[in-house]
């Protein structure tokens, strides 16, 4: 469970700005608080503003953050990522921190990022007690100078093979090579191999907390779509997309044969062909998958040899005239994107979705929601949504210090803040509030501006 986060120097983040799932004394939707290790946390967060506010910005933060802390510097791309109002921030440092919940323990980490010399200038652990005490894991550190330090509260005692530990950390101190100045901590301790230490699996628990993160954008697609007529939750599926009114009444799936001339027809024509063998003797000893276009497809070869993969086709009423997802409306494309995270609501725990409302009715947005939140009862699982839909906006579906907005400020930086500040009742249309610019976080049009129409 993600219980904070904040961002510095990050696109039209400039000062540090904050959001919280902490719950505040609100009594209503008590099902939308969760405990784990003795910490409650809010399960949902909707994040509204004006086109060009900097909400989107903040789901790209954490997915900025997380792709560096994950893979390293050199997989993310830095350029112009710093708050590029004011020059003088491509020489200071990109801040992300982040207060989470691994398994049942408590952790603040976070990374501080020099776009200029594209490396890590600090990286800091700490497990944080139901007392509130700190217990720094690794604390590192670059100076002025380039000196690279780690400090930590780690005694000998509490490891099995101190020798091993000391070598780890020392990687990252007097003589740090040019390839780890790159790299997180995080990822290069929990990825050099198994260990049985203790704090070493805490750092493997923290570092698994990111990769299972799971960010979907607009034009994020589901991978395993064309799986949906042949799992074992068909019916599942089935059930949602007739539940949302979408026409469909069954899913299938046709047996396609894969065209490798077709696919391979870009690439050199050695490179096609050596690929194209690859792929004939995998297949003939076992299905695998390959990924087509953002899809994941599973080859294998039929009776006669031939190489086919099973593509999903959706029955309207005619099952003898399938259609094709591509022809399917905006909207249920999209939703086929959203179905799987209501299957199996324990297995992404923190799910953060950019516009969730593009091309979706408001109602169907709204039972998106509420079957959420059913589904998620006694699970650990968040969704943290950016929307401009102020029809969900209701205190009957959501608490107040669920509601975040991010507001343009006059230097063009984004601010963040909830509606808990405004301490505004729950049986008031918050929404008819927003509109009328009470909260802010709402496009500004310039009254004194001459708009000229020109006919052409």
């Amino acid at each position: 469970m993600l219980i904070g986060f904040s961002v510095s120097n990050y696109r039209s983040f400039n000062s540090s700005q904050s959001i919280s799932f902490k719950p505040s004394k609100i009594a209503r939707h008590k099902n939308h608080v969760c405990e784990i290790g003795g910490k409650k946390v809010l399960k949902s967060a909707l994040i509204y503003g004006a086109n060009a506010g900097g909400k989107s910005n903040l789901i790209k933060a954490i997915d900025f953050s997380r792709s560096i802390i994950l893979n390293g510097v050199d997989s993310t791309n830095l350029s112009k990522m710093n708050f590029r109002i004011s020059p003088e921030t491509y020489n200071t440092p990109g801040i992300f921190q982040y207060q989470l919940m691994a398994g049942e323990k408590e952790y603040s980490y976070g990374i501080a990022l020099s776009y200029s010399k594209a490396e890590i200038l600090s990286e800091w652990l700490i497990r944080i007690d139901k007392n509130k005490n700190e217990f720094v894991i690794f604390d590192r550190n670059v100076d002025g100078d380039g000196n690279s330090t780690v400090e930590t509260d780690i005694t000998a005692k509490q490891f099995k093979d101190t020798e091993r530990i000391r070598i780890y950390f020392e990687d990252f101190s007097d003589n740090i090579s040019d390839a780890l100045r790159k790299k997180t901590m995080l990822s290069d301790l929990a990825t050099r191999g198994s260990h049985k230490d203790a704090l070493l699996n805490e750092i493997v628990s923290v570092y698994e907390w990111f990769s299972n993160i799971l960010i979907l954008f607009p034009e994020s697609k589901y991978i395993r779509i064309n799986d949906m007529a042949n799992d074992s939750q068909r019916d599942f599926f089935r059930n949602v997309l007739q539940y949302f009114d979408t026409g469909i009444d069954e899913l299938k799936s046709q047996r396609r044969g894969m065209d490798l001339d077709k696919l391979f027809e870009n690439i050199p024509h050695a490179d096609a062909e050596q690929l194209k063998v690859q792929i004939s003797n995998a297949a003939g000893q076992h299905p695998f998958d390959i990924r087509i276009n953002n899809q994941l497809v599973t080859l294998r070869k039929d009776e006669t040899g031939n190489i086919v993969y099973n593509k999903l086709m959706l029955d309207h009423g005619n099952p003898d005239d399938p259609f094709e997802l591509t022809d399917e409306s905006d909207g249920t494309r999209r939703l086929f994107d959203f179905i799987p995270l209501l299957h199996e609501p324990g297995s992404n725990h923190v799910i953060l979705i950019d516009e969730i409302d593009r091309s979706l009715h408001t109602s169907l947005v709204r039972k998106f929601f509420e079957i959420f939140f059913e589904k998620t009862e006694g699970h650990n699982c968040q969704i943290i949504a950016t929307t401009h839909d102020d029809n969900i906006m209701d205190l009957e579906l959501f608490r107040q210090d669920e509601i975040w907005f991010v507001e343009r400020q006059k230097d063009h930086s984004s601010r963040l803040y909830s509606l808990n500040k405004y301490r505004a009742r729950f049986d008031k249309k918050v929404n008819n509030d927003y509109l009328l610019g009470k909260y802010g976080a709402v496009p500004q049009f310039q009254k004194n501006h001459e708009l000229e129409v020109i006919n052409g």
